[in-house]
């Protein structure tokens, strides 16, 4: 149905059509105080979206109060999550990866700057590849080591915050 821009030469019928409702609910939305009266389908879709009528099925109060209902069982659940240890708080995993990352590139540059040539010097490749396994095994027992206290400071800084 191509919508008309002044609502006002719609009857209710039609404009309840072009508003994806039915008349029963465009009458409860006439007594409303901020209802736009007169003006054009385009804007009274924007008042609807923006007053979240749109959103319920039937436009009445216990509608909404239904909506509402759904929406705090919903953060409900979110903290349910948050307190079973389920979900960390975006903040607090950016600080952990920057501070892992400082960390990690601290540990690569002393292994292979500092300590790499030493343990290598005189060696064979064969030899020099089994001191750059003995490194890398290093630098994994340090990174699990990290990221496991991380977690645990993570579970901690998240259930403190409630």
């Amino acid at each position: 149905m191509k919508t008309q821009t002044d609502s006002s030469k719609l009857t209710q019928d039609q404009l309840a059509r072009a508003l994806g409702t039915t008349t029963r609910t465009l009458r409860e939305w006439l007594k409303r105080d901020d209802f736009p009266v007169g003006a054009s389908v385009e804007d009274l879709v924007s008042w609807r979206d923006a007053a979240g009528l749109g959103k319920i099925k039937d436009g009445s109060i216990n509608g909404l109060k239904a909506e509402l209902m759904r929406r705090d069982i919903a953060l409900r659940d979110l903290k349910l999550q948050r307190e079973r240890a389920e979900v960390v708080e975006r903040e607090t995993v950016r600080e952990m990866l920057r501070l892992l990352g400082t960390k990690l590139d601290l540990l690569l540059r002393l292994k292979l700057e500092v300590e790499l040539g030493p343990r290598v010097a005189g060696k064979s490749a064969a030899e020099s590849n089994v001191e750059g396994a003995l490194i890398l095994d290093e630098i994994r027992e340090v990174v699990n080591g990290n990221i496991a206290r991380f977690e645990a400071d993570a579970i901690k800084a998240t259930v403190a915050e409630e």
